[in-house]
């Protein structure tokens, strides 16, 4: 089946390859207005060739732009004067990719079309070989002149000298004028160099995104690897906490009652203490008998009854730790007058120590100096390219470093006695690598895809420039510009062919569509290239070459 696509003025190349993609028909018509963006550029006939070639489909333009037709032909699309001829049947179609269907008429002479140049000032005709014509004279004798009759009964003499004469002038003169033929015929010594033209530079971004398996020169996306890096770390930290320990003072205080009409009992855990404020508590409860009335050197006196008991420091430490005799202060609920208190004997045993001990502030000063290390030495595996293929380059700007784990659980050295304690940690870090050689490989590619029909590249001539490749997360992209040289390839034998024959305006004008031409001709009088066999010979010249720094891309050679 056959499609015919209407195409506005303003459509792209992407608009309508888009619409090649969205018809199933085999057969596709695509109608160019005049002005056609489309049109500018063979390339764009060139990437529509190649879609539908992708796809199986047959494109021909449609155009009675003849600029617009040239381009389409030269890319390989058959073209059409109008939809009707592209709807004739099928007898009527062109028998090539690139040729119109067109009236039938006479068959144009191949070839290019002459150059207009100046007329020859006169025409010649010559013989098949080019070669002029020189008449041979015949020796006859003299019609009027009777030859001598002999006589009978007398010899005569024969006269062989001039005739011997004769015929060695004869046989000398053939000699010297074919001799004189040949060094006449006329010979013609062309040279040419082919014609050359510089491709680009073409300004490409090459991707390289993990997930690609291989270079894809269609969308310029090149294989990209996250390379991963094992770091550890250890180190012995100190602890900066402090665990006291304390223990409280003990001793015996000795209660005395002057309380002579009752007895007084003093709770365990009533509170003594000295002057200075250091408290104690009683340990068990004391009773106090009456207070004794008697007589000492004849006067009544109050004789007081005592009793001892246990008393320990309310604030632990060597604070507890006093004189004998400073506890002095009676409980607050007794009554200074008639109950005392004193310690006969100095309190001890109250202590006070302090030694190291890991806290989490610890732990959490570790880990952070840890992860420290863990990121120097991830740096160093990427500058050292740790287990990465020769060839690969690796981008630090796509480096990401995991979360540590620590080699023990951090909670089970909170509160542990000791000054230093041993911690390490592990960490997994990746890196984007990418092998840039596939880079260069694809922009040559590209290159290669552009050379125009009947040109050749030469293949010293790609420079395929890098620029600074640019990461943004996974992706790494390349910018790189790359140009070449395109030189015509001519088939010499064929030209020579071509042009035998040829008037040399004519021949010039042929010859100058392949490149810079040269024609040197003897006698010079000769117009045409000689048709004999060895008498016109066709040297190609080279082309330009990178390699010859005098030579620039698209010129040519003297």
């Amino acid at each position: 089946m056959a499609a015919i696509v209407y195409l506005d003025v303003d459509d792209e190349i992407t608009s309508a390859a888009a619409r090649i993609r969205s018809l199933e028909d085999d057969r596709i018509a695509l109608v160019l207005p005049l002005g056609s963006r489309l049109a500018t550029s063979r390339i764009n006939f060139r990437l529509l060739a190649r879609e539908a070639e992708a796809r199986g489909k047959r494109v021909e333009v449609v155009t009675n732009d003849a600029s617009a037709r040239a381009l389409a032909a030269s890319a390989g699309l058959p073209t059409h004067l109008s939809v009707a001829a592209f709807e004739a049947p099928v007898g009527a179609e062109p028998t090539a990719p690139g040729q119109a269907i067109v009236p039938p008429g006479p068959e144009p002479e191949p070839g290019p079309v002459p150059r207009p140049g100046p007329a020859p000032a006169s025409s010649t005709t010559s013989t098949p070989d080019d070669s002029p014509t020189i008449a041979i004279p015949v020796i006859r004798p003299p019609a009027d002149r009777a030859m001598p009759v002999p006589q009978v009964g007398r010899r005569v003499p024969r006269r062989r000298g001039p005739m011997i004469a004769a015929a060695v002038l004869f046989a000398g003169l053939v000699v010297a004028i074919g001799a004189a033929g040949f060094l006449l015929l006329p010979n013609a010594e062309i040279t040419l160099v082919p014609a050359s033209n510089t491709l680009g530079p073409l300004e490409l971004n090459v991707t390289a995104q993990a997930g690609v398996t291989r270079p894809d020169p269609v969308n310029l996306l090149v294989p990209a690897t996250r390379f991963p890096f094992d770091v550890e770390a250890s180190d012995t930290f100190a602890a900066s906490g402090v665990k006291v320990a304390e223990t409280a003072a003990a001793g015996e205080v000795t209660f005395s009652s002057l309380n002579t009409g009752s007895s007084n009992t003093i709770a365990a855990g009533s509170i003594v203490k000295t002057e200075s404020g250091i408290e104690f508590r009683t340990v068990a409860a004391v009773t106090l008998p009456p207070a004794e009335i008697g007589i000492v050197d004849g006067k009544f006196v109050v004789i007081p009854s005592t009793e001892k008991v246990g008393v320990e420091a309310v604030t632990a430490g060597v604070s507890g730790n006093v004189a004998a005799n400073t506890i002095v202060v009676v409980p607050k609920e007794e009554n200074p007058k008639r109950t005392t208190v004193t310690n006969e004997t100095a309190t001890s045993g109250g202590t006070h120590t302090e030694s190291p001990i890991v806290q989490q502030a610890d732990i959490a000063a570790a880990l952070q100096a840890l992860d420290i290390v863990l990121a120097d030495a991830f740096e160093r595996q990427i500058a050292d390219a740790t287990g990465v293929p020769d060839g690969t380059t690796l981008f630090p700007e796509t480096k990401s470093l995991g979360d540590s784990t620590p080699s023990v659980d951090p909670a089970s050295l909170v509160g542990t006695e000791t000054a230093t304690f041993e911690l390490g940690a592990t960490a997994q870090g990746t890196v984007v690598g990418v092998d840039p050689g596939p880079v260069s490989t694809l922009a040559e590619a590209r290159i290669r895809s552009v050379v125009d029909d009947g040109f050749r590249l030469v293949e010293d001539s790609i420079q395929v420039n890098p620029g600074q490749p640019i990461a943004a997360g996974s992706v790494v992209t390349f910018p790189v510009t790359v140009e070449a040289t395109e030189i015509r390839i001519v088939d010499g034998p064929a030209l020579l062919v071509r042009v035998r024959g040829l008037g040399l305006p004519q021949a010039r004008t042929v010859l100058g569509a392949y490149g810079d031409v040269t024609i040197t001709v003897w006698p010079d009088w000769v117009t045409t290239i000689p048709t004999i066999e060895g008498r016109a010979s066709l040297t190609v010249g080279e082309g330009p070459s990178a390699a010859d720094p005098s030579v620039s891309p698209g010129a040519s050679l003297p």
